[in-house]
């Protein structure tokens, strides 16, 4: 009798250029190409991913050493859309993203060792190379005080990205409970760049072209406790919570031609809170008959509890929750589908601050599809493969320079191996 499967959430991993798609306002949980295949993964026994998304479920492995790694492609377009005003238009980012993971687990029956290098944070890159509402409205506001009276050409690039470390431990206290405890390090950095060009369309007055560029870095040390449950050969239950993470970010700034930053506050040394909120993941796995298995999952991100300088007042705290289905062809082959949905949290009366809901990475609720399945090549070597997409609600918002909507559209694709030795 093998295992009952209501699992836990998706995606992705280690992050050179990074868009993930799931997680709540801050958080990333797109870590494996399983992940995607299934959208849920928190009580999980089969793939080393898991050395993330159910720790204390490694001891129910079959023993020996894991290394699995994935790799993502995303193509993904962003759209404001400014439907009134001076600057109405559509301004798009159509900056695709690669993002690899790796995972390791040694399991000796009674106790195990994992770690995993993935993405904890970070919307991933964007090229608004016409401009969005952020230079509009910066542009607006340097119009109001100037000579100036149009914007010739606008341009803003942002990066974000979040890697954490984890490492830990699992051990089993008899054949139903396990536990595991690790400890996480996050690198979080975070680049953007803009620029525009304004005119006197009188020609009284020469062109400027001005540009805004800054950094920021920061470094924390968060701490993940798992526990898994086996009431039975055919169902797991899982739970774990990762602790909230304290990130001061310090920026260095390399261009301020607008006085932006300076208005704010921001200069070179200037440190922002920012933390990474504390996450409860909990799933179930059930096996209804040999070949056939289902997982739920909730995953559930405490922003409210999280220190963003103030701007957690305008989050409440938010949600994954999916189902996935997975069904073996033969004992070399399965497929599987995953549905999730994702509640990002923040409050109605927020979503017109721009500076709440970032319009290079605005926070939209939404639906994800995931599908896809895994072949097993030898006993010691498998791998997995999976595609879906992302389908996110629109948002309208109203700001001094016009209405704008919000649209984000994200597919993927993802591959991954894992072998297995000793």
């Amino acid at each position: 009798m093998k295992k009952w499967i209501f699992l836990f959430s998706l995606l992705m991993v280690l992050m050179l250029s990074v868009s993930a798609f799931a997680g709540g306002a801050v958080n990333r949980t797109n870590w494996s190409a399983e992940y995607i295949r299934t959208l849920n993964r928190n009580a999980a026994t089969d793939y080393a991913d898991i050395a993330l998304y159910n720790p204390a479920g490694t001891v129910y492995m079959d023993p020996g050493g894991y290394v699995n790694a994935s790799v993502h492609y995303f193509p993904k377009r962003y759209k404001n859309d400014i439907t009134s005003g001076p600057f109405e238009g559509t301004y798009r980012s159509n900056e695709p993203s690669v993002v690899p993971g790796l995972f390791m687990v040694y399991n000796a029956e009674q106790w195990a060792f994992y770690f995993g290098v993935s993405n904890m944070l970070g919307g991933g890159k964007v090229d608004f190379k016409d401009g969005n509402l952020t230079t509009a409205t910066i542009g607006a506001g340097f119009i109001q005080e100037t000579p100036y009276d149009a914007i010739l050409s606008q341009n803003i690039k942002a990066e974000q990205q979040g890697l954490g470390y984890t490492a830990g431990g699992a051990i089993k206290l008899n054949d139903n409970i396990s536990l595991s405890m690790g400890i996480r390090y996050i690198d979080a950095k975070q680049e953007a760049r803009g620029g525009a060009t304004l005119v006197d369309l009188t020609d009284s007055t020469p062109d400027f072209t001005g540009e805004v560029d800054y950094e920021w870095d920061a470094q924390g040390i968060g701490a993940i406790i798992g526990i898994n449950y086996t009431p039975s050969p055919n169902t797991t239950i899982a739970a774990r919570y990762e602790t909230r993470t304290s990130l001061r970010y310090r920026y260095t700034v390399k261009a301020d031609d607008f006085g932006i930053l300076a208005n704010q506050g921001i200069t070179t040394g200037t440190k922002r809170r920012e933390d990474l909120p504390a996450v409860l993941g909990i799933g179930i796995s059930q096996q209804f008959t040999p070949r056939f298995r289902a997982a739920s999952s909730l995953t559930y991100y405490f922003n409210s509890d999280a220190d963003w300088d103030g701007d957690h007042r305008k989050f409440n705290n938010g949600y994954d929750v999916g189902l996935a289905l997975e069904y073996a062809f033969t004992p070399e082959l399965l497929g599987s589908i995953g549905y999730m949905y994702t509640d990002i949290g923040i409050k109605s009366r927020y979503k017109d601050d721009i500076f709440a809901n970032r319009p290079e990475n605005p926070n939209l609720d939404a639906h994800t599809i995931g599908f896809g399945g895994a072949y097993r090549l030898r006993p010691d070597l498998a791998f997995n493969a999976a595609a879906g997409r992302v389908f996110y609600d629109e948002d309208d918002i109203s700001t001094p320079i016009g209405d704008v909507t919000y649209e984000k559209d994200i597919y993927f694709l993802a591959f991954g191996v894992q072998y297995k030795f000793m």
